[in-house]
């Protein structure tokens, strides 16, 4: 064999050493953190029956963009399925095979939903609780009070898996939605019950439900865990919604069509949020102009 063929597989070899040994460490890094305990006390959730409530409480799921991860029927849905980013699929929250709803407390549901943790106080995998840890325990008795009565859905979720990219994205600090329990403060205790009203302290409360995408200065940006086709979230703090008034706010987020008569694009959820009452809209228009 000639010295050049010689050089080159030597080389060829010692590249795949160095790449093996890296994602060897981006495996085992990215390991160590996801298998992170928290412990969290989720605190006592009033439960609520009255047919009032429980409207709300399916309002709240629509609106808040439950469905998007669990499925409108609760039964778990598969969101992600990228060969770089992984397989993440919503849990089955009700009491049907394959769910969690027959096994889990009021006060497991709000850990996972509030804090991102799940019952064996292991850290949840994309589950974007930044947008739920200041929810009222009054919001969320509500919502998993409804939860609770959805009917039974037979659903096995496949297993999740997260992908080479997803791992590195998240080692540099590029998608801490894969494991939201990070970065939320567990000993933060939430308000018992927030009065809607046609302020920048709830419109601010009801931004929470906009970070995933938005992030959380609400300033936009690639959206974490999206496929590359998908467009990234703009920006809409302040000034960067200067084109809308209050009134073509609202319309875009009924209708989904921009003050142009334009579509918003896909993924901006507008059929979900169109969900949102006319005083979170404005309560909300009212705090993205503080920003």
């Amino acid at each position: 064999m000639k010295k050049p063929v010689k050089v080159l597989i030597f080389s060829l070899g010692i590249l795949l050493l160095i790449i093996s040994a890296t994602v060897a460490s981006i495996y085992i890094a990215s390991n160590a953190r996801i298998g992170r305990s928290f412990i969290v006390t989720a605190g006592h959730i009033p439960v609520f029956k009255s047919p009032a409530d429980l409207a709300e409480g399916e309002r709240l799921y629509v609106s808040r963009g439950c469905g998007d991860c669990h499925g409108v029927d609760a039964g778990g849905k598969t969101f992600i399925d990228d060969p770089a980013i992984g397989r993440i699929t919503g849990s089955n929250l009700t009491s049907g095979k394959g769910g969690v709803g027959s096994a889990r407390s009021n006060e497991d549901f709000a850990r996972a939903l509030r804090h991102g943790v799940g019952q064996n106080s292991r850290a949840l995998v994309f589950m974007p609780s930044t947008d739920f840890t200041t929810m009222t325990d009054e919001d969320a008795g509500k919502l998993i009070s409804f939860v609770r009565t959805m009917p039974a859905v037979d659903r096995e979720a496949p297993q999740t898996r997260i992908g080479p990219l997803a791992r590195l994205l998240f080692l540099t600090g590029q998608m801490p939605l894969l494991v939201s329990a990070e970065k939320i403060d567990h000993n933060a205790k939430p308000q018992a019950k927030l009065s809607p009203a046609v302020n920048v302290e709830y419109g601010k409360y009801v931004a929470a439900t906009c970070t995933g995408c938005h992030r959380d200065n609400l300033q936009g940006g690639p959206i974490q865990g999206a496929p590359p086709e998908w467009p990234p979230a703009q920006n809409i703090a302040g000034k960067a919604l200067a084109h809308y008034d209050e009134a073509q706010f609202t319309t875009a987020l009924r209708t989904g069509k921009r003050p142009d008569g334009s579509d918003i694009k896909f993924p901006m959820p507008w059929q979900s949020l169109s969900k949102l009452t006319d005083t979170e809209v404005r309560a909300l228009w009212k705090y993205l102009q503080t920003l």
